[in-house]
């Protein structure tokens, strides 16, 4: 009934009405498709800025990583000046010396070792094990003589091959050796010591030996630099004491003959 009596009444009404009708129909539409378009332009707005938001905080998140990482570095490189400073202290004492200890080279790479397994970390937590390698008189293999403490004591004595491992190839090269991962090396051989210790570092120390840093994370390379510092100090001293006991003793002999 409602229908009908609609029909009716449009039925009736003039053309200009539907005409009207359209325009304001289409005005209405215009209107709503305006307001929808600037909605959805302000959502867009709005994703974008907290899209910029979160890629500000992952920024600054990173930037905070960067500086705690430098601020770690930068208290372990004035450790490490520290100590470095007091070894050289000691080995210009022993130079000083007429007569050194037949020990003294003992107790002093001993400090070292202990040192530079401290002295290495860059991040609270990190596991190193320090040690010290010296070569028989045939070059061929290298004997453990010093250890950290991340050493077993029954590790001290353990023999290297010089033709076959990592340690024997820097000291044959004379070179320093930097590995993150030793399982892809050719010379690497496992053991049960190596447990979970994959990054290493292998410094020579002149012709004496060589010094290497087990790791079990990858390290930083200031820790080359830092092996290589103490290095060079434990070289100082086998050369002191090379010149007393070895070259000493051959220019009494010269003398005596004399």
């Amino acid at each position: 009934m409602f229908e009908d009596g609609l029909k009716v009444l449009l039925d009736k009404q003039p053309t200009w009405f539907f005409q009207v009708s359209s325009i304001v129909l289409i005005l209405i539409l215009i209107a709503l498709g305006y307001w929808a378009f600037l909605g959805s332009k302000r959502f867009a707005q709005g994703m974008d800025k907290e899209n910029q938001l979160i890629e500000l905080l992952r920024e600054q998140n990173d930037l905070k990583g960067k500086i705690n990482e430098h601020e770690n570095i930068s208290l372990q490189l004035s450790t490490v000046l520290e100590n470095a400073r007091s070894f050289v202290d000691s080995l210009n004492t022993y130079r000083k010396k007429e007569r050194l200890d037949r020990d003294t080279p003992n107790h002093f790479v001993q400090r070292i070792v202990e040192g530079l397994s401290s002295d290495i970390k860059s991040v609270v937590g990190e596991k190193h094990r320090c040690g010290l390698w010296l070569p028989d008189i045939d070059n061929k293999t290298l004997t453990l003589t010093h250890g950290s403490a991340g050493f077993q004591e029954t590790y001290i004595g353990k023999t290297l091959d010089v033709n076959h491992s990592i340690a024997g190839r820097s000291v044959r090269k004379n070179e320093s050796i930097f590995i993150n991962d030793v399982t892809k090396d050719s010379d690497w051989t496992p053991t049960k010591s190596s447990g979970s210790y994959t990054a290493l570092i292998c410094v020579p120390i002149g012709d004496f030996g060589v010094i290497t840093v087990d790791a079990k994370q990858p390290m930083h390379d200031n820790a080359l630099l830092i092996t290589e510092l103490y290095a060079s100090i434990c070289e100082g001293l086998y050369i002191e004491y090379t010149n007393q006991f070895v070259f000493g003793a051959e220019k009494q002999t010269a003398a005596s003959q004399e």
